[in-house]
Order: C-alpha cells, then structure tokens, then sequence
C-alpha cells in the first residue's frame, strides 16, 4: 500500500463520520493566522473528512494543485445589470425592457494551456451555489420586479487546477445529461430550486432570463425528452447545451460578461410569433428562438453547439 492510500485510510477510519477543528470565538489552536479552522476549504467552521484527504493530498502531492476564482458579471449592454432598472436600446428596433430574472447553470468547466490542452477545474464544494461539477450563476437579488428569486447571488465559479499557466476558459451552459432529469424539490443544492425545473420537460432551465409584466421569457433547457425505463428520461432529441470558448481569459485578471443585450441583438422583441409564449421557451417550433439560441451558441432547431456564433459572454 502506498504512503499516500495508507494515510487516507487511516485518516477515514480516524474521522469518518464526524467533522474536526470546531472553531469557537475562543479557539486558539487549529486555526490559522486570518482566524479560520485549519484545512477548512469553505470557512463553514469545521474541517471535513474530505477537506481533510484533500489537505493530505496536497501535503504529499507538494501543494501541485492552484486555487482559481473565475469571475462572472451580468450586463446589459455597457450597463451592469440591477433588478428594477430599465434598459433602452434592446433588439432590432431599440426597444426597452426591465428585466425580472437572470440566472443560469454551468458544468464541465476547464481552462485551456497554450498548447489547447484543456485541464478540468476540480469545482470546490460549497453545498450553496456548486454541486459536483455543476456551479449555478444567480445575478437576481429578490427586488422588485425579481420576485421568483432568492436573495442571495453569486457571480464566482470556485475550483482548482493542476499548477500552471492557462490561457483559455471553456464551459458548457447547462446541466449534464445525468443530473439533469430528476427531482429538483429533494435534489441538493444549487440544484433544488424548483424556478430553474421545467416540470413539463423533467428538466432543468440551463438558462433563465425573464423580463417584468411576462413582456419577455428566455428559457432553455433540453427538450423532445422521452422516458426509457419507467419514470426516467432515456434521452432529448434537442439537448440545447452550449459548448462556450473564450480566449484570451486570464482568470486572475478577466471577467466573464453575460451580456443580456448582446444576446438579444438579432431579435425583434416587440413581435412575438402567435400561439407562443413571449420571447423563447426553446421549442423548435418557435422561430423567435432561433436568434437568441444561435446568439446562446446554439444550432436551431438541432439544438446542438456552435461555439463559433455565440455572442452571449465575452471576456473584459
């Protein structure tokens, strides 16, 4: 047995089951010099059995994996964006919205060498915003008109990568295939918010952009699902996950721009096809869909990726 799986294994047999390092206003040991528990990754006050391995790993590994912080901002246009503030200039004919929701799923996150060399972020586990490999993006704070909200945001993915030099960023928008069909009401976090369910397509909304008085939705999820064995989703004809390229992208210096304005700059947003819902709610059948899924990187109606005509993000 190596050193590295005996230390593992006696570390899990010590401490499986419990959490160690409690910190206390009165603590003085085990916390380090800005006053947190020692190998606490989340600053939840207690060290994990898996921050533990991973402290262990990092010991015996020489510390070969770097913390990384990718930065995302929500925009409309030049202008960042706020629940309750209004935006001109929208569209094919200039047109003023207010929007009323802006979040949206990111999986499969990896930053990209000189070479193309794509290197996977191992994403942190916060229990809130990321889950596995999967990060949620919530720019909507509950103002008015944000009403089908939450309070909190969050504009960060968090994760680590192997010590080295990244010139790239790649994502894909939205929920892999094998978290994407389940039940979001018992489901952990960030995927237990029933607003970001289609319950009519036993998926989740990759993308969730809504304006006030339902003037304009832009929903996107995987849609044509069909069930296989009984009760489970076997597959979607149109899976609508984005394959998202951005480079240059420094991740200790740039930001991610999802620029609500740049998405909808091909569409007519005053006119909506009859018998549909306003805006795009991703059916194939819906010709409003098919600027804002190509501006989203999207093929329509396949529903397939296109990284080369995505306008949605952009690095600053």
């Amino acid at each position: 047995m190596s050193l590295r799986h005996l230390t593992q294994l006696t570390a899990a047999m010590l401490f499986a089951g419990t959490t160690i390092g409690v910190a206390t206003s009165h603590a003085t040991e085990g916390l380090d010099a800005a006053g947190r528990c020692v190998g606490d990754q989340n600053d939840d006050g207690t060290v994990t059995i898996n921050e533990l391995i991973v402290g262990v790993n990092n010991a015996l590994d020489g510390c070969a994996y770097q913390p990384v912080t990718i930065n995302f901002r929500a925009a409309v246009g030049s202008e960042s964006f706020a629940c309750g503030s209004t935006y001109n200039g929208i569209g094919t004919t200039g047109a003023t919205i207010e929007p009323s929701d802006f979040r949206f799923y990111v999986s499969d996150v990896r930053l990209v060498t000189a070479d193309g060399t794509e290197v996977a972020v191992q994403l942190d586990q916060d229990g809130i915003w990321q889950l596995d490999d999967v990060a949620l993006l919530d720019f909507e704070n509950k103002d008015a008109p944000c009403t089908n909200g939450t309070t909190q945001t969050n504009g960060t993915v968090r994760g680590r990568v192997p010590m080295g030099e990244y010139t790239g960023l790649r994502f894909a928008l939205g929920v892999p295939p094998d978290k994407n069909h389940q039940d979001a009401s018992v489901a952990q976090s960030p995927l237990n918010l029933t607003g970001m369910f289609w319950s009519w397509q036993d998926g989740y909304k990759f993308v969730r952009i809504d304006t006030a008085n339902d003037q304009l939705r832009i929903h996107v999820g995987s849609t044509g699902c069909v069930y296989g064995e009984p009760g489970q989703v076997s597959g979607c004809a149109r899976p609508n996950r984005a394959e998202i390229r951005l480079a240059p992208f420094d991740a200790s210096s740039n930001t991610v721009v999802a620029d609500l304005a740049a998405l909808l700059a091909d569409s007519d947003i005053t006119a909506n096809q009859p018998a549909t819902p306003p805006g795009c709610m991703a059916s194939p059948d819906d010709q409003d869909c098919a600027p804002m899924l190509r501006n989203l990187g999207l093929h329509f109606p396949e529903g397939l990726p296109n990284f080369v005509t995505q306008k949605f993000f952009r690095v600053e």
